[in-house]
């Protein structure tokens, strides 16, 4: 019970509101201050209004400003991060080179001696390409175990017999060559193949020097390429 001396305990604002409302019945001990008149509300919520409407002005802007920034930092970025990939992919595709001058046949040699020393430098350039890819994977630049490689010409032919190594006559041969890293078996529902990395091989044949690079195609098929991250292999190892 409250006595007349004892002051009684305020509201807290919840509790008067809910009193208000109705929904609250408080203590005796609780003194809950008289509802506001309708035009008291009506002023309080004009101010409120008011008092939203400044704080929108200032936290929009903010939000959007924020944005801004976000936006900008994220472009800057993809930026750096297409730079870094376009340098990496510049220091990947350096030409590598292989002087064989010393598998030259003599000027005037029989077509088939030709043919056959341009053959063994196809076999040298395999094997080469090879030992490229090992000295990458062994720095960390490629992944899995390259056990060979296998070039054919660019553009494909099907015919043996049409490959430039087999013209006597051709000044020099582009090979398009996989470096092998995994077989991959033949199911019911899929052929067998090699998984590999893919290099490019320029061979001339006057002077029995190669050109070759790795190549670094579009991932995925039917893919149109974004022209910014796309870039021409090295002068050495293009086929026109």
């Amino acid at each position: 019970m409250v006595t007349g001396g004892e002051k009684k305990r305020k509201a807290s604002l919840p509790a008067t509101v809910g009193a208000w409302l109705k929904v609250w019945t408080p203590p005796r001990d609780v003194e809950v201050a008289p509802p506001p008149s309708g035009r008291t509300l009506a002023i309080a919520a004009v101010v409120l209004v008011a008092l939203v409407a400044g704080a929108a002005a200032l936290i929009v802007p903010a939000i959007d400003s924020s944005k801004e920034r976000s936006a900008a930092a994220q472009a800057r970025e993809d930026a750096q991060r297409r730079a870094a990939s376009r340098r990496e992919t510049i220091r990947e595709q350096r030409p590598r080179r292989l002087d064989a001058a010393a598998l030259l046949p003599a000027a005037g040699a029989p077509d088939a001696e030709v043919v056959s020393a341009r053959e063994t430098l196809l076999r040298r350039v395999e094997t080469a390409i090879s030992e490229d890819a090992r000295a990458r994977a062994d720095a960390g630049e490629l992944e899995g175990n390259p056990r060979g490689t296998q070039c054919e010409p660019y553009p494909k032919r099907s015919d043996r017999a049409d490959w430039p190594d087999q013209d006597p006559g051709a000044a020099r041969g582009v090979y398009d060559c996989l470096v092998f890293v995994r077989a991959v078996p033949q199911t019911e529902t899929n052929i067998g193949g090699q998984v590999g990395y893919p290099f490019r091989a320029v061979l001339d044949f006057k002077r029995f020097s190669v050109a070759w690079c790795k190549t670094d195609p579009v991932p995925g098929e039917r893919v149109v390429p974004d022209p910014r991250t796309v870039l021409e292999l090295p002068k050495a190892c293009r086929a026109g």
